[in-house]
């Protein structure tokens, strides 16, 4: 079984175990970079609020340029580390501001992915998932989004290599997994990773991908588990909505 053959049966088991993501509906660029910038490190629950009440408070995103740093860190308090991504914020509007006379990254539609991953990239403090997000979630472009759910995964499905870095997964998985699936795949993955294969306990015992997984553990933890496979659907998530491009862990 090729990668990409690969990549579709892990799919097709995921969307069975968890459902399939709602339909995708594009966003305005600049509130999913922001957007993204505020889930770094900590859980929706904390950033989603933390943007609305960023978005009330400000009407335009240049009144919120104009706002001191401490103003806006008392808006996404509940966000964590607020103080540096106030900075954050600011730094990558001012930068958009010079850069396109205004706030607005529509004009990243005239270049190719590559070409707008890098502009994003070159905006200070957006790495390749913050990339990768708008223009996934923005654009509606086929590029991986590549978070520590996804990276610790893909490893384990063999999807990737085991020496391959979280830089290189972005471009690999870009490339692997096919374009219309790129956005259930990213979603499913994430789910994934956060209810079942987790990073210290994986429940190998109910794991849907368990044949598809070359994880070195997972017939100790498979032999001990002492759950029932109903269990991974009693706890599944249903993807009612579309959910928020987020990053859970410091890289970008």
């Amino acid at each position: 079984m090729n990668l990409r053959d690969r990549a579709k049966k892990i799919l097709y088991l995921l969307e069975a175990a968890y459902g399939r993501p709602a339909l995708f509906v594009k966003d305005e660029p600049v509130d999913v970079l922001v957007r993204t910038i505020l889930s770094q490190n900590t859980s929706d629950k904390n950033s989603v609020p933390a943007f609305n009440a960023l978005k009330k408070h400000f009407v335009s995103w240049e009144r919120a340029l104009c706002a001191p740093v401490p103003e806006i860190t008392e808006i996404i308090k509940h966000a964590g580390l607020a103080n540096i991504k106030a900075r954050r914020i600011k730094a990558v509007l001012a930068e958009i501001k010079k850069r396109e006379g205004r706030i607005d990254l529509a004009g990243l539609d005239r270049l190719d992915d590559e070409g707008a991953g890098e502009y994003l990239e070159s905006l200070g403090g957006v790495g390749p998932k913050t990339a990768s997000c708008v223009l996934l979630f923005a654009f509606d472009r086929p590029v991986m989004p590549v978070d520590t759910h996804i990276f610790r995964v893909a490893k384990r499905l063999s999807l990737i290599g085991a020496g391959t870095d979280i830089k290189q997964a972005h471009k690999a998985l870009t490339k692997i997994i096919p374009k219309d699936l790129i956005y259930a795949f990213h979603l499913c993955i994430i789910v994934h990773g956060r209810r079942t294969c987790k990073s210290q306990t994986p429940k190998c015992g109910v794991c849907v991908v368990y044949g598809l997984c070359g994880y070195e553990k997972k017939s100790v933890i498979a032999s001990e588990a002492k759950q029932s496979k109903n269990e991974i659907a009693s706890d599944s998530p249903a993807f009612g909505s579309q959910p928020h491009p987020r990053n859970d862990d410091e890289s970008e």
